[in-house]
């Protein structure tokens, strides 16, 4: 009886698998690390190629394109990429070694918000994936954000706050064709929950109560109707911007501005001894502290230095020194937290540090997408985690 022997056909993509190996093989020792890796990719793809063209019988093998993947090698590596004739086949493993456009725009964005400029993220882009970004479109990504400060500068905010911070950061940006410092108004308020969000920001070439004054209107429209206490700087008009916007709002000047105020005309061997004296003024967390008391200090300190300067008085205007002793009315626990700024100073060194890399902004527009962005992360990452319960004091106060 005959043995009938079966000879198993080999497929396709094991045909070209066995050559392409066995080729491999033989230039193995001849191979740069380089080459080396090109032939496995390419072997890779081919066999993928083999694999679907088992399948879809109707397509046909087409040759090859030149693809650079920058991302493999420093230098970059050119690979042939297998095609077919109807188009429908391309290398899965291929994908490996690409970002699609959803990755690289959330990459580019990123970068964004790190401060790189639109040519440095190009750069980037090119060196290490092998793709350019061009300075339009980088731009016209960064309009997702315009798009989105728009949108919440319309949206309706809650009725009632413990507190709003208000302060100014100067930037550079250009207006028409120079460049200067400009004045970024921001004001974030403390909620009923007593979390923290921001709830204004603007612009304009310089600090005034007009842009003041249209920011709380705005914020009136938005839906606020009941804020406890405002703290904010010693720009004069203050107190009626705030009382215009919401009457039964206190407010508190910033402390720390005062002191700065006062120091700056003060010589520097003076400036330790006058400073310490003015925080002794200042100092009245205790349970007992009155605003009597703190208005006595602040005579004392003005005769201690008014031989020696002369105009020491005029940074005691007596028709709104009260307003830097409102803190003074609150519950000690609550009082370090309202008498200065700082809340909002920490968050302008956070603007500052975002925007050293950039020199100057194209537009003011441009520049409030970008500290509208460091800000809300800013808001994400530390605010929303942080509830500040000393502030229901201040409500509860006003409901008294």
């Amino acid at each position: 009886m005959k043995t009938i022997s079966f000879k198993q056909t080999k497929t396709r993509s094991e045909i070209f698998l066995e050559s392409s190996v066995k080729n491999m093989r033989t230039a193995l020792s001849d191979l740069s690390m380089e080459q080396f890796v090109i032939q496995n990719m390419q072997t890779l793809f081919g066999l993928e190629r083999e694999e679907y063209l088992e399948k879809a019988t109707e397509d046909k093998g087409n040759g090859y394109y030149s693809r650079s993947l920058q991302a493999l090698m420093k230098n970059g590596i050119m690979i042939n990429v297998p095609r077919t004739r109807n188009t429908g086949f391309a290398p899965i493993a291929l994908q490996l070694f690409k970002m699609n456009q959803d990755q690289v725009n959330e990459l580019v964005l990123t970068l964004y918000k790190k401060g790189m400029t639109t040519r440095d993220i190009s750069e980037v882009m090119v060196d290490f994936f092998g793709d350019s970004v061009s300075h339009t479109t980088v731009s016209n990504l960064a309009q997702q954000f315009h798009a989105i400060r728009i949108a919440w500068e319309k949206s309706k905010l809650d009725t009632t706050y413990h507190a709003i911070f208000c302060d100014c950061i100067f930037i550079t940006v250009r207006r028409g064709d120079s460049y200067e410092k400009e004045a970024v108004y921001i004001a974030y308020g403390v909620t009923g929950r007593n979390t923290r969000e921001l709830l204004a920001l603007s612009i304009s070439p310089t600090e005034s109560m007009a842009v003041w004054r249209e920011l709380f209107a705005s914020l009136k429209e938005r839906g606020i109707n009941d804020v406890s206490l405002v703290i904010a700087d010693g720009i004069t008009g203050m107190e009626d911007a705030v009382m215009e916007a919401w009457r039964k709002t206190k407010l508190q000047k910033c402390v720390v501005h005062k002191m700065r105020n006062v120091l700056a005309d003060i010589r520097p061997k003076d400036k330790a001894a006058v400073a310490n004296d003015l925080k002794q003024v200042f100092d009245n967390f205790d349970a007992n502290a009155t605003k009597e008391n703190a208005l006595k200090k602040v005579e004392l300190f003005c005769d201690t230095w008014r031989e020696k300067y002369k105009t020491i008085d005029r940074h005691f205007n007596k028709d709104t020194l009260d307003y830097y002793f409102t803190y003074i009315d609150y519950p000690p626990e609550a009082r370090r937290m309202i008498y200065t700024t700082n809340s909002i100073e920490n968050l302008n060194k956070h603007i500052r540090k975002g925007t050293k890399n950039k020199l100057s902004f194209e537009s003011p527009e441009r520049l409030l997408d970008y500290v509208f962005i460091i800000i809300k992360e800013f808001e994400h990452k530390n605010w929303s985690r942080f509830p500040v319960h000393q502030f229901s004091f201040i409500h509860s106060m006003q409901t008294q």
